[in-house]
């Protein structure tokens, strides 16, 4: 896929994104069926993933595309009938253990993590368990788990949650996983769409600013408006900026750092833009509210800021060596 191929890619995801922001859960999944979204995948990993998740968080879409990801970071086909099982949200280790004994198939799969609304009704379940401390790849067949419909802080998002135990006979044959590549390009997509999110927080703010009076004035010519919303411009376009380095060196560090200052920006954004937007912030029926639930949940998915930057600190600290900066 050249450029501009996937400049018609993105132009494509926003037409359809346009059309489908009705509320229906699963109907933007349709319309990237009709796009061919997973050839897109296969085709140009980083730039169709880094344009649908940037139009997902721009109008505040969910989708199935995460599983998707996972997949083929995994090395697994991607299909719509088949789901993937994600961390636990705040972690991003794998979200199965497979506990051995004698004979092997009277051991136990323990699995506890998130997934998409793809979990409720899919052919089979990829999922990624630590055995022995090494990951390996199980599938399963989509009625083997317990799966339950998660509303929480964002039921616009249709989460799914799994926490049940299997035996190993059930579980079937694992196969070796590269689970840090599927952590990598999950932490990045992730990232892109916590990063557009925050910049249609701002556009909401600023929309706001321009058009609501004050003493005569609009409050964005008020220097403690202005301030607030340049902290956010500055935050967001460090946050593409993160992500523009891990698209172009897709490594552990670099999404991991591309998370973290996604995540931060993310709050920064949210606070000083309900500080903008006021009483109107707090009202369901204006927009922010979404976006800012989506940003929480987002953040927390394969490890949150917090966490991140604490697991990086730390592992500088114990190697003694800095890694590459990011080519911001």
């Amino acid at each position: 896929m050249d450029r501009d191929d996937l400049k018609l890619f993105s132009d494509s995801l926003r037409q359809a994104a346009e059309r489908h922001t009705d509320g229906d859960p699963r109907g933007f999944d349709a319309a990237l069926e009709d796009l061919g979204w997973r050839d897109a995948l296969l085709d140009e990993p980083s730039g169709a993933t880094a344009a649908l998740f940037a139009v997902q968080g721009e109008f505040n879409l969910a989708s199935c595309a995460l599983d998707d990801v996972v997949l083929a970071a995994l090395g697994v086909d991607p299909d719509r009938t088949v789901a993937a099982v994600l961390p636990a949200s705040g972690t991003h280790t794998p979200p199965g253990t497979l506990l051995s004994s004698t004979p092997v198939r009277d051991g136990r799969l323990i699995v506890r993590g998130l997934g998409s609304a793809r979990l409720l009704d899919a052919d089979e379940v990829v999922i990624v368990a630590s055995r022995d401390g090494e990951p390996v790849v199980l599938r399963l067949a989509g009625s083997d788990l317990d799966v339950r419909a998660v509303a929480g802080i964002d039921p616009w998002g249709s989460w799914t949650g799994v926490e049940t135990a299997l035996t190993a006979a059930t579980a079937g044959d694992a196969i070796a996983a590269d689970w840090e590549q599927a952590t990598i390009r999950g932490q990045l997509a992730l990232a892109q769409e916590l990063t557009a999110t925050s910049r249609a927080m701002l556009d909401l703010a600023r929309d706001h600013a321009v058009g609501r009076i004050q003493f005569g004035r609009p409050i964005g010519s008020f220097q403690a408006v202005r301030h607030r919303l340049a902290d956010c411009l500055l935050a967001v376009e460090s946050a593409q900026a993160a992500c523009d380095a891990g698209w172009a060196t897709p490594t552990r560090f670099t999404a991991g750092m591309a998370k973290v200052i996604a995540g931060r920006a993310g709050r920064t954004v949210a606070r000083h833009a309900q500080q903008v937007l006021a009483g109107m912030g707090f009202t369901s029926e204006h927009a922010f509210h979404g976006y800012l639930k989506r940003a929480l949940v987002l953040d927390a998915l394969f490890g949150s800021a917090d966490a991140l930057s604490t697991e990086i600190a730390t592992e500088v600290l114990a190697t003694g060596r800095l890694p590459e900066p990011l080519g911001l």
